[in-house]
């Protein structure tokens, strides 16, 4: 799979389940320590996050880090 699919596939997750929850881009980034426009940039595929920042995103939204990459 091609690095910018995989991304635009991750933003998708991230983003419909953050709207599922019905949270906003600026409390997600502030649970996750990050700025807001890099939560905006992740959700629109991109940039590449670090391991470190999904694995905040996921615990923030409560899904196991697996589910992100499905």
């Amino acid at each position: 799979m091609q690095e910018a699919v995989f991304l635009k596939q991750l933003a998708k997750r991230i983003t419909h389940e953050r709207k599922r929850q019905n949270i906003t881009q600026e409390e997600l980034a502030f649970d996750c320590f990050i700025d807001k426009t890099y939560l905006a940039r992740i959700e629109a595929g991109s940039v590449n996050p670090s391991i470190r920042i999904l694995y905040r995103i996921a615990r923030r939204l409560g899904v196991k880090m697996r589910e992100l990459f499905k």
